[in-house]
């Protein structure tokens, strides 16, 4: 009794610390129910009354204010005293926040966060702090209920510490219990509700049970809509309850007492949406506030919305936007994997069957959860189910996690095993505050123009006369279609900034085709450059995704720009000099991951200074007529880097007559990819075309190609390959009968 007791103290005080360390790590409004709670809170303070739901008529509580009022009032009551007059001022919105794809990189920032925010805490910073401790205290009830319902209900005492402490190590629980949302109150009141059904079940019960259930039930809904499920899981076990007497009016009286106080309490608010709205649960009202934008899903979209689900359950930080690792989630599928092996482990084993009764009723909560939970999802408030919507069924769901997972071993192991998953979670709990959620709010460092590494390649580039780019780091050198690439800037401004300039990376391939596109505001959303301070240098970097369809190989060309969001207005790039330029600030090779073998229709061996082969040619037909134009495709190959950009020509001529009669001399694929980019070892396919004039007289012809530098015109030696004797260091493709013109 005395070590469950002071692991219990030990649990709490953890929960506490680590409630407090992710509240002090997140930025305030940075949840998706802050804005809105904190909001309808002050809305409670102003004017004394319930806000009324208009979608056409904008406001700042959101579709919070369709949610019953119980959560918000207790936060009124906090933050009556407090300052919050000045809150709209600290509503500095990110424009390009990424909402609906929280794997990829930056923006996580819904809005922009100032000094003003920094400890020590005032104004509306301290309100809002203050106000996260509602939720932690709640958070704190429900591991206590949750103890107490778990030593009454499990056998084994040390499963109670167990769970407790799972739910207490839960990153998501602890998330949500260090930010304003009223999630963790419903599932302190649906915790309490289930531990009063469950007794109801399982127990001898009186009349009192039921009228606490009552209350109970009332109270979650009026914390939440889902918590309109508590108060019908409670009605089943009213029902339970009056079946189990003999007589007929004692029965319909018990249901009749609970339905009674549920509504007399709670059965207001239901009425009030149906006047206001026209449906009890305000839904209609809810509609128009919309987190996210995404078209309609289908059934191949079930594994995408089965991973937000379960990462939103597991761990899924500030508006759903800031994911832990991609190996931290692996883990915690595996997790959740042995757990499920666990479980039918203990029913084969028939542990769970002498709780049947518990195990139908928190398996009817959770699809009446689930069924709730559908609804938000249906009415687009969310991209995907979302796994927070559970946490109502906390106690169910960490009592099946530790049965679950100490069922995979052997009896006599399971006392000390059960606790390597809430330790597994403490450990990454502790982690993920430094490792993933600062991150993600941190702006980029700055340093001084002289502490600009060495490694960076210097550009000459200001924009508008307000933006210098001193530096600019790309490490890569290759890329391939998918890919993210890696870019740093080293910027500061050398001008007024009077507004929050958006910068704009554009990637171009083959004949300048977009191949990737970002726009952001600098520090990738966290600094804008409204704060940028004189003499500081901005260390930001960015990965820019490359389309998985871009036409390869080709150089691609990376663009920056500036310009204004609002009106559109771009800064000018010049140099020092104030010569205009592009905004290139670098070229890399794109080319295939995987590229497949080259399959020339005959093969051909011709080798070009030592650096260039030519290994194929898919020729045309063997016969042509004057004014057609004939198309035909070389394969080169790289053998070594090519010492200089070489300029390929094909000839058409007579045998004997070096002069061509026709011909077509180009940069590799069009200068898109010219013979310095080629990788030894690479095979550059080029298609070329030959026009024939109309006048060419009937005979036999011969494509002749080679390489030479433009600028000097000095062709590159042929070193091996059967040379064709009339045109200098040049090789015969293949040979072509021109017939006179067919005529009209």
């Amino acid at each position: 009794m005395k070590k469950a007791r002071v692991g219990l103290a030990v649990t709490l005080i953890l929960y506490l610390a680590l409630g407090v360390y992710y509240a002090l790590v997140t930025p305030i409004f940075e949840a998706p129910h802050e804005i809105g709670h904190f909001f309808y809170a002050k809305h409670l303070i102003d004017t004394l009354s319930l806000p009324v739901q208009a979608p056409h008529r904008p406001n700042l509580w959101g579709a919070e204010g369709s949610h019953p009022p119980l959560y918000d009032v207790a936060l009124a009551l906090v933050l009556a005293p407090l300052p919050t007059d000045r809150a709209g001022d600290y509503l500095w919105r990110n424009p390009y926040v990424n909402l609906t794809h929280p794997m990829q990189p930056g923006n996580k920032n819904y809005l922009i966060h100032t000094e003003k925010e920094r400890w020590p805490y005032r104004d509306v910073p301290l309100a809002v702090h203050v106000a996260r401790g509602i939720s932690l205290l709640f958070g704190l009830a429900t591991l206590v209920v949750i103890y107490t319902i778990s030593r009454q209900l499990l056998r084994e005492r040390y499963l109670a510490l167990a769970a407790t402490a799972t739910v207490a190590f839960l990153p998501q629980f602890l998330f949500l219990s260090a930010t304003l949302n009223s999630h963790i109150a419903l599932a302190l009141t649906s915790s309490i509700a289930l531990a009063l059904t469950a007794h109801i079940i399982l127990k001898e019960s009186r009349c009192t049970h039921v009228i606490l259930l009552a209350l109970t039930a009332a109270v979650a809904a009026l914390t939440r809509i889902e918590g309109i499920a508590v108060a019908f899981i409670g009605l089943l076990a009213t029902g339970v309850f009056a079946w189990r007497r003999r007589r007929w009016l004692y029965r319909l009286g018990m249901v009749a007492l609970y339905c009674s106080v549920v509504m007399l309490l709670a059965g207001w608010w239901y009425v009030r949406n149906v006047y206001l709205y026209g449906d009890p649960l305000g839904l209609s009202g809810m509609a128009g506030y919309r987190l996210f934008d995404h078209p309609p899903l289908g059934w191949q979209d079930l594994p995408t919305m089965w991973m937000w689900f379960r990462r939103s359950f597991w761990a899924l930080f500030g508006w759903y936007n800031v994911p832990i690792g991609p190996r931290a989630y692996r883990l915690l599928d595996g997790v959740l994997i042995v757990i499920v092996v666990g479980l039918g482990v203990a029913v084969v084993r028939h542990r769970i069957g002498r709780r049947r009764p518990l195990v139908i009723l928190f398996v009817g909560t959770f699809f009446m959860l689930v069924l709730l939970a559908s609804t938000f999802y249906a009415l687009g408030l969310t991209p995907y189910p979302l796994g927070v919507h559970l946490y109502p069924l906390v106690f169910p769901l960490a009592w099946g996690f530790v049965r679950g997972w100490e069922s995979v071993v052997p009896t006599r192991w399971q006392r000390y095993w059960v606790f390597g998953l809430p330790v597994g979670l403490l450990a990454l709990a502790v982690v993920t505050p430094g490792r993933w959620i600062r991150p993600a709010y941190t702006p980029p460092p700055r340093v001084s123009p002289q502490e600009i590494p060495s490694h960076a390649r210097s550009v000459d580039m200001v924009f508008g006369d307000r933006i210098r780019v001193w530096a600019v780091d790309i490490p890569q050198i290759t890329t391939h279609p998918g890919d993210t690439i890696d870019v740093t800037l080293y910027m500061s401004k050398v001008g007024e900034l009077p507004v929050d300039y958006t910068l704009r990376f554009r990637l171009l391939g083959r004949q300048n085709e977009p191949v990737g596109h970002m726009e952001t505001f600098t520090g990738w959303g966290t600094y804008p450059t409204r704060l940028w301070k004189d003499g500081d240098v901005i260390v930001d970097h960015y990965r820019v995704k490359v389309s998985p369809h871009a036409r390869v190989p080709t150089l691609l060309r990376i663009h920056m720009e500036f310009f204004n969001h609002w009106t559109g207005e771009h800064l000018v790039p010049k140099t020092h000099q104030g010569v205009p330029i592009t905004g290139k600030i670098g070229t890399l090779r794109l080319v295939a991951l995987h590229p497949s073998p080259p399959t020339p229709q005959v093969p051909m061996h011709a080798i070009f200074g030592d650096e260039i082969a030519l290994v194929g040619v898919d020729p045309p037909q063997v016969r042509a007529h004057g004014g057609e134009t004939i198309t035909f495709r070389l394969y080169w190959q790289a053998l070594r880097p090519a010492s200089a950009s070489y300029t390929v020509f094909t000839h058409l001529i007579r045998p004997h007559n070096p002069h061509p009669i026709a011909q077509h001399d180009k940069l590799p694929l069009d200068g898109d990819y010219p013979t310095v980019a080629w990788a030894p070892g690479e095979t550059v396919v080029d298609t070329y075309t030959i026009p024939i004039p109309e006048n060419t007289p009937r005979g036999t012809y011969q494509v002749v190609t080679g390489l030479y530098q433009l600028q000097t015109l000095q062709r590159l030696p042929l070193t091996e390959g059967k040379r064709n004797p009339w045109v200098d260091n040049g090789v015969t493709v293949f040979t072509l009968e021109i017939e006179p013109n067919k005529g009209p």
